[in-house]
């Protein structure tokens, strides 16, 4: 039944992204992230996230083009982002596994380009969220509850698809589900799609409960990061900061206190780089990263980490040799995949991004009308940051999450420029007597559908 049941949820979202396409391009996210084709062999039937994103740029093209955003230098620098890297094919170190990776990594960023095209009213944006949100708990609540029940533990998977590699990776699992905690919270007191019921901010209340759980369930270290950005925005959202000081002091001591032994053991070890192997193991990645791209400015192309040989000096003075270590960290990877280039490209939209989502802050900061707008830049920010930082510890450069956080300010900027010019198109035509009669633009209605 739940193969049946999957199957339909992914067709449904074909059938009404027929009428509206931005549907379409919701289930583009929703297969990204859910992954149907681990639960539904009927869907696996199909390139189901290929098929999904073709549907929803050709809907696109031919239904829904009216009164198309701007084009920003966000879009335009990862469409350019997205050509390059497949430039570095051509000089890719493993050809084979560089173009696997392409497979997947291209879609992905060009995609993320295409969603300010379509998410662009407030009905919009929110739909977005909310989908992303479900998909990603489908990921996030089995491992909660299991770490409720009984506990979690490195590298062993609890979640719905047993599987040890991207979401369901577990420094990468921890990574989101912090990630997106400021959307929750955001969604539970300001959401416009679910009836403002009494359930509604408990229940997504709950669901942070959830994510916190399964973060630390994971025992991966990258989480600790994830929770100090949260951390922050959450006592700057706070109106009364010292009972949150307070709470958020008796909540760490309740963790630690209550934690497993190996859990906090192996909290213990993230300082402790020079003889802890996974730590010790990145910087010497890093290093390697850099003498390479000293060789190879213009980088080696996907995967090209597989290259690199890694030697550990124990503490006897034994050398032990370990070929093919991975990045961990964002821009290492795009570094040494991409050169510096890519680097610069990647960077330089992020830095875009970042800017986009203060200066809606700032502009929406006191209007009556776009209260909503504010709280979810301030959100969108700090779940941006959030996976920046634990960035520096995981190598998801291409993973969805990433890129759909980094556009998520750009739809927000540009729904923004719109309402700024219906409200300039407003008092123009009140000053202008041959339309004094003429009924005055409802700013709020036609952005809320």
């Amino acid at each position: 039944m739940s193969d049946i049941y999957v199957a339909l949820v992914y067709i449904s979202f074909m059938v009404l992204g027929a009428s509206a396409p931005f549907v379409a391009a919701l289930g583009y996210v929703w297969t990204d992230s859910f992954l149907p084709q681990y639960l539904s062999n009927l869907v696996a039937l199909i390139p189901s996230s290929m098929a999904m994103g073709a549907v929803a740029v050709v809907l696109y093209i031919m239904i829904d083009r009216r009164a198309p955003p701007r084009l920003t230098a966000q879009t335009a620098l990862t469409v350019c982002f997205g050509l390059w890297c497949t430039a570095t094919l051509m000089w890719a170190e493993v050809p084979d596994l560089a173009w696997q990776k392409w497979d997947w990594a291209f879609k992905t960023v060009m995609f993320s380009s295409i969603l300010p095209l379509v998410i662009r009213s407030r009905v919009q944006i929110e739909a977005f969220i909310q989908v992303y949100i479900a998909a990603l708990m489908i990921h996030i609540m089995p491992v909660g509850v299991k770490t409720l029940i009984s506990g979690g533990a490195y590298g062993l998977s609890k979640g719905i698809i047993r599987a040890d590699s991207g979401i369901t990776e577990s420094s990468t699992l921890a990574a989101i589900s912090v990630g997106i905690i400021p959307l929750l919270m955001y969604v539970g007191k300001f959401s416009i799609i679910i009836p403002a019921k009494r359930w509604r901010y408990p229940g997504f209340l709950a669901l942070t409960g959830f994510a916190c759980y399964a973060a630390l369930g994971t025992y991966a270290r990258t989480a600790i990061f994830g929770f100090v950005v949260v951390g922050i925005h959450l006592f700057m959202e706070s109106r009364r900061k010292g009972l949150y000081v307070l709470g958020a002091i008796l909540a760490v001591s309740i963790v630690v206190g209550y934690s497993a032994s190996t859990w906090t053991e192996r909290m213990a070890t993230t300082t402790d780089y020079s003889s802890e192997n996974s730590a010790l193991g990145r910087l010497l990645v890093w290093q390697w990263t850099l003498g390479y791209v000293a060789s190879h400015p213009l980088g080696g192309g996907f995967t090209n980490y597989v290259v690199n040989t890694i030697t550990f000096t124990g503490d006897d003075g034994a050398a032990t040799v370990v070929h093919g270590k991975a990045y961990h960290n964002i821009y290492f990877e795009v570094l040494g995949e991409h050169g510096y280039p890519g680097l610069l490209l990647f960077l330089s939209i992020i830095l875009l991004s970042i800017k986009s989502a203060i200066a809606t802050i700032s502009k929406s900061r006191g209007v009556e009308h776009l209260v909503w707008l504010h709280r979810l830049s301030r959100a969108s920010l700090a779940s941006l940051l959030t996976i920046l930082v634990c960035g520096m510890f995981i190598g998801v450069a291409f993973q969805a999450f990433l890129w759909y956080f980094l556009m998520l300010p750009v739809c927000l900027s540009q729904y923004l420029a719109r309402v700024t010019a219906l409200e300039t198109a407003e008092l123009n035509a009140t000053r202008e007597p041959r339309r004094a009669n003429r009924r005055p633009l409802n700013i709020r209605d036609s952005f809320a559908r």
